[in-house]
């Protein structure tokens, strides 16, 4: 396990990079006067940032492929798992039809359905406080994942049955998505981030200070950039999402050391964003997915874990 643990890490270091670099620092660069110098860094930046991308899609495909092999004995899930990955091997050589985007965008829901099945079923009747905190620390990040393909999906299906679009509630379900990824931020600190470090919150607080002095000093553009950067449209008060960077930070530094595959899953669904546009972004939601799923994830948090001991039991999935 230590070997996979450390490409987890690898792949949530390098996803976090890729997301900072190239769908955020270059973007941003995008607006600024460019001196010659300045030009240069900019390439350089772009470069690493291809770099880190290539590396993430490579890393997170034989991860993903890792996951369906081990959980084999879960068929379903993993044929679901093998199927997005050989589709997206695919659409780098054609342009997906409708049809054939519209069938990983099932796959897309299907996998983070049997996720969860394995999940919950491997809980069993396992009750108390802790077991359920746990799980809903999963299930808020799955179902704004969910809204997110839902709402990718929607206008496929409008589009094969050939009617006009756009399909309605998909601007409930993508508001309703980004809701749910600001009470998840919340969920994570409160099951696995709580801390009585001051250093934890004083270096989280660098990037939360960092987004509230952006969005005081030019709202529109700070909107722009998160809309490129992580997909949320800030609709909710901007307070609110300079609390939850504040928070995550906090969860992630907290859990660094004490439980790092979840610290590894936090930062994962991060860099994957909202709505995730790419397979290398969409694999990356799924693996924190599973990770968050495993009881590993929580058992050396600085609070019990939230999946009891016996929670593997009968749940080959997250067994291995």
């Amino acid at each position: 396990m230590e070997k996979q643990q450390l490409l987890f890490k690898w792949l949530a270091l390098t996803a976090v990079a890729e997301w900072l670099i190239l769908r955020t620092a270059t973007r941003a660069a995008i607006h600024v006067p460019k001196s010659p110098a300045f030009i240069t860094v900019y390439q350089g930046l772009n470069s690493l940032g291809q770099v880190a991308a290539t590396f993430v899609a490579l890393l997170a495909m034989v991860l993903l492929v890792g996951i369906a092999w081990h959980g084999r004995q879960q068929i379903w899930l993993s044929l679901t798992l093998v199927g997005l990955a050989l589709l997206s091997v695919l659409f780098l050589f054609i342009v997906p039809p409708t049809w054939l985007a519209l069938l990983y965008q099932v796959l897309a829901v299907t996998a983070v359905l049997l996720i969860g099945v394995c999940l919950f079923w491997g809980q069993g009747t396992a009750g108390g406080k802790r077991v359920w905190q746990g799980a809903a620390a999963w299930l808020f990040p799955a179902l704004a994942l969910l809204c997110g393909l839902l709402v990718q999906l929607l206008p496929n299906v409008y589009a094969l049955a050939g009617r006009p679009g756009p399909p309605p509630l998909t601007g409930v379900l993508f508001n309703l998505g980004e809701l749910l990824i600001v009470i998840t931020v919340f969920l994570w600190w409160w099951s696995y981030g709580r801390t009585h470090s001051w250093q934890y919150w004083l270096l989280a607080a660098i990037p939360a200070l960092l987004f509230a002095l952006s969005f005081w000093r030019d709202p529109a553009m700070t909107g722009i950039l998160t809309i490129w950067s992580t997909g949320l449209t800030l609709f909710l008060p901007w307070p609110v999402y300079a609390l939850a960077l504040w928070l995550v930070g906090v969860t992630v530094l907290a859990t660094w050391r004490a439980a790092p595959l979840t610290a590894y899953a936090i930062l994962l669904l991060m860099a994957a964003g909202y709505t995730p546009q790419l397979s290398s972004q969409l694999f990356c939601a799924m693996i924190g997915l599973w990770l968050l799923a495993r009881p590993e994830a929580a058992s050396s948090s600085p609070l019990p874990s939230p999946l009891p001991p016996s929670s593997t039991t009968g749940n080959p999935l997250i067994s291995h």
